[in-house]
């Protein structure tokens, strides 16, 4: 399984054997491919807004959920229930996978969160500002079920790509703005949740397997009685290799005897010369 495009981004998804990374491109070559723009219905103006809403969501939001995840690795592990023995397919112990994780990911995700200018900042600014990225998302939301109406376009694909991981994360683990989010935008919990349902009907399988095409139809598990075949056949054909092979060695021998039969006459005739 791949985790990153060439460019090293995430998402990205192949199409034709082509990889497409970003989410932005993702959804127009996807539009154009299958002729389904989830914007074709909206104004100018909110094409403009929704525009402009990402943004928000992408450069500032986005970074506040990684700021968090870089400063409490341990949390991302147990918050996600991440498996990294399952997820990176090794047999590596997991203690010595969430010790490099919480080591490479934290320092890294540190120093990219400074770069960008959030991670400057103290927690509780940071907390606040994630806070007010949601209290504008919920005020946009409303009572609509979807940002402009009955159905989602491309802004409710983002926010819900953007709120689920701050959603859908173990209520053991501490984490202020899904706290926040619960409390104070009920909206928006509603909007993932349908979101998730109308999306993801194999979200649970998705979750539990990791399988990013868990929607495809799969061949059916091998029985017992289809096992004890396959291996009665090999069995067999193990059997059947020694007696091919002595009718090879006895081809080969036939062959050996025809030719030292036809090389008798012609040895008897250049003696007769010979003499």
């Amino acid at each position: 399984m791949k985790y990153r495009s060439k460019k090293g981004l995430l998402p990205f998804v192949e199409l034709n054997g082509e990889e497409i990374a970003d989410s932005a491109l993702i959804i127009k070559e996807l539009s154009q491919k299958f002729n389904n723009d989830l914007d074709a219905g909206l104004t100018a103006e909110q094409r403009n807004l929704a525009h402009a809403t990402i943004s928000m969501i992408e450069n500032h939001l986005a970074w506040v959920v990684m700021w968090w995840r870089s400063k409490y690795p341990d949390s991302v592990l147990k918050g996600y229930k991440v498996n990294l023995q399952h997820a990176l397919g090794t047999r590596i112990p997991n203690g010595l996978l969430n010790f490099f994780f919480k080591f490479a990911y934290g320092r890294k995700g540190t120093k990219k969160a400074k770069a960008h200018g959030i991670g400057v900042h103290t927690p509780e600014e940071i907390i606040q500002f994630g806070q007010e990225d949601l209290k504008v998302l919920s005020d946009m939301l409303a009572d609509k079920p979807f940002f402009f109406g009955d159905e989602p376009t491309n802004l409710d694909v983002v926010v819900f790509a953007h709120l689920a991981q701050v959603y859908f994360i173990d209520k053991e683990v501490e984490w202020a703005l899904r706290d926040y989010m619960i409390e104070s935008c009920p909206n928006l919990v509603g909007h993932v949740n349908r979101m998730k349902e109308r999306c993801f009907a194999d979200w649970d399988d998705i979750c539990s397997t990791l399988d990013l095409n868990s929607h495809l139809p799969k061949p059916e598990p091998e029985t017992k009685d289809d096992k004890e075949a396959a291996k009665d056949e090999k069995e067999s054909d193990k059997e059947k290799e020694p007696e091919e092979k002595d009718i090879e060695k006895e081809k080969e021998e036939a062959k050996e005897k025809d030719k030292a039969a036809n090389k008798e006459p012609e040895e008897n005739k250049e003696k007769e010369a010979a003499k």
